[in-house]
C-alpha cells in the first residue's frame, strides 16, 4: 500500500491537497507538543525522580527525539500519507503490525484532546472565578472548549493550521521571555550541577536511574512532534515539507524545554526543588514573584497552549482514522469527508471520545488525578509507535529501496533511540530490579 501523490485539483471524497505550507505543518507538530502547557504541567511529575537534573533529562530527550525525527523522515519522504505511522509500518513490517501501530497511535492521539480539556476546564474556571467572580464549573468549560475545538477542525484544515501558527507562536514567546527573566534574576541559583546525573533524586546507576525514571514525563512533553506526518496529503511538497517540519519541531521545542526546565530549577531554587511538586501552579507562582499582577499572562498562555494542543491532536488522530477507513482496516465511514474536505465522521468521534474520557474520570476522581491517569496511558502507546518505526526503517529500505540503503542513516540512527527507549520502558515497570550496568 502506498500513498497517493499530491494533486493540485480538489477531488471529491479526498483530503484537500496543497492546503498548507511549512509554517502550518511545522506548527501542527509544535502545537501538538503544547510547549507551554507541557512546561507547566507535564514536566512537573518528572522532578520526583530527576530532582534538579530535569534540564539533563530534557537535553537527553531532545537528542533522542532528534534521532527519532530523522528516522521518521526517512519513511515520510517515500510514504507521504495521512496514515503516517500506520502506512510506514504496514509497508515495512506488514499490514498486521501496521494496523496495530495505527491503533496505538489513535489511542494516544484520541486521548490528547481529553488530556488537554482537563487543563482547559479547571484553569479556565479558576481564571474566571478569580478575575471575574463568576463560577460556571470546570465541566462547563470542558464542554465549551470541546465545541471550540470542533469548530476549529471541522471547517477546513487551513483554518485549523492558521490557528495553530498563531497560538503556538504566542505560547512560545511568553514562556521564553519568562524563562530568561527567571534565569537573569536567579543569581547564585544558576549552576551547571543540573547536568550532573549524580544530583538526581534517585541515586541508582550513578543517578541515571532517576533520569531514566523521570524522562518518561519529559517524553510526554515531546509527544506530538511527529504529528505533522498525518498532514502529508494536505501539505505542499510533502516529501520535503513533512520531514523538515518534524525535525525542526523536535529541535526548536526541545531547546525550549531545556531552557524552561533550567529556568524552573533556577527560579524555584535548587535547594527547595523538593517542594516544586506541592504547588498546583508553580509557574504562576514564579511569574507572580517576578512579574507581579502580570502573571495573568502566564495563565492565558497555558489556556492558549492547551487549546492549540487539542486542536492539533484532533487533526492528527482524524487523518489516521481517515486513512485506515480508506483502506478498510477500519469501517469505511471514517474515510468520509465533508464539503471542506476534512474527515468529518472521524472528527465527531474524536470530540465524543474527548468529552467522555475527560468528564468520566474527572467526576470519578478529580480533574488532577484524571489528568495524570490519561498522561500515563497515552505516552506508552507513543513510545511503542516510536519503537516500531525505528525497526521499520532498515527493513523498508532493504526491501524496497536497497539502492538508497545507508548503514549510518538507516541502521545506526534508528538503533540509538530504540535502545534508549527500551531503557526508559524498563525503568517504568522495573525500577527496583538490580542494576543493568
Amino acid at each position: 500500500m502506498s500513498a497517493e501523490t499530491s494533486a493540485s485539483v480538489p477531488v471529491e471524497g479526498e483530503l484537500r491537497r496543497n492546503s498548507i505550507g511549512l509554517p502550518g505543518v511545522l506548527f501542527q507538530s509544535i502545537t501538538t507538543m503544547a510547549p507551554a502547557s507541557a512546561v507547566a504541567f507535564s514536566l512537573s511529575p518528572a522532578l520526583a525522580n530527576t530532582g534538579i537534573t530535569l534540564p539533563l533529562a530534557s537535553l537527553l530527550a531532545l537528542v533522542v527525539c532528534v534521532f527519532i525525527a530523522l528516522t521518521i523522515g526517512s519513511l515520510a519522504k517515500h510514504l507521504p500519507s495521512a496514515g503516517s505511522f500506520f502506512t510506514y509500518v504496514s509497508n515495512a513490517l506488514g499490514v498486521q503490525l501496521g494496523w496495530l501501530t495505527g491503533w496505538l497511535f489513535n489511542l494516544a492521539y484520541l486521548l490528547i484532546v481529553p488530556f488537554q480539556l482537563l487543563v482547559l476546564g479547571p484553569t479556565a474556571e479558576s481564571f474566571v472565578s478569580q478575575y471575574f467572580h463568576v463560577s460556571l464549573g470546570w465541566y462547563t468549560w470542558v464542554v465549551i472548549f470541546a465545541v471550540v475545538i470542533f469548530a476549529l477542525t471541522y471547517f477546513g484544515v487551513k483554518i485549523s493550521a492558521d490557528a495553530g501558527v498563531i497560538l503556538g507562536a504566542i505560547e512560545i514567546a511568553v514562556f521564553v521571555v519568562l524563562s530568561i527573566w527567571l534565569i537573569a534574576t536567579g543569581g547564585s541559583n544558576n549552576t551547571l550541577e543540573v547536568f550532573n546525573p549524580a544530583n538526581s533524586a534517585v541515586s541508582g546507576l550513578g543517578g541515571f536511574q532517576g533520569v531514566f525514571m523521570g524522562i518518561v514525563f519529559v517524553l510526554l512533553a515531546f509527544a506530538g512532534f511527529e504529528s505533522s506526518a498525518s498532514l502529508a496529503e494536505e501539505a505542499q511538497n510533502p516529501r520535503r515539507t513533512v520531514p523538515r517540519a518534524i525535525l525542526l519541531a523536535a529541535i526548536f521545542v526541545g531547546l525550549f524545554y531545556v531552557l524552561c526546565s533550567y529556568a524552573a530549577v533556577v527560579g524555584w531554587g535548587p535547594a527547595k526543588i523538593g517542594t516544586y511538586g506541592t504547588d498546583a501552579d508553580p509557574w504562576g507562582t514564579m511569574a507572580q514573584r517576578v512579574w507581579g499582577p502580570f502573571q495573568i499572562i502566564v495563565i492565558l498562555t497555558i489556556l492558549n497552549s492547551a487549546l492549540a494542543n487539542a486542536n492539533a491532536g484532533v487533526n492528527a488522530a482524524t487523518r489516521v482514522l481517515y486513512a485506515m477507513g480508506r483502506v478498510g482496516t477500519l469501517p469505511r465511514i471514517f474515510s468520509h469527508v465533508n464539503k471542506q474536505q476534512v474527515p468529518d465522521i472521524a472528527i465527531f468521534l474524536s470530540i465524543a471520545v474527548a468529552l467522555v474520557c475527560s468528564l468520566v474520570p474527572a467526576f470519578a476522581y478529580d480533574p488532577t488525578t484524571a489528568f495524570a491517569l490519561l498522561g500515563t496511558i497515552l505516552i506508552l502507546p507513543i513510545i511503542l509507535v516510536y519503537l516500531l518505526t525505528c525497526v521499520s526503517v532498515p527493513v523498508f529500505y532493504l526491501r524496497k529501496h536497497r539502492a538508497e540503503f545507508n548503514v549510518l542513516r538507516h541502521v545506526i540512527v534508528p538503533v540509538i533511540p530504540f535502545i534508549f527507549l527500551l531503557f526508559v520502558l524498563y525503568y517504568q515497570f522495573f525500577p527496583a530490579l538490580p542494576r543493568l550496568l
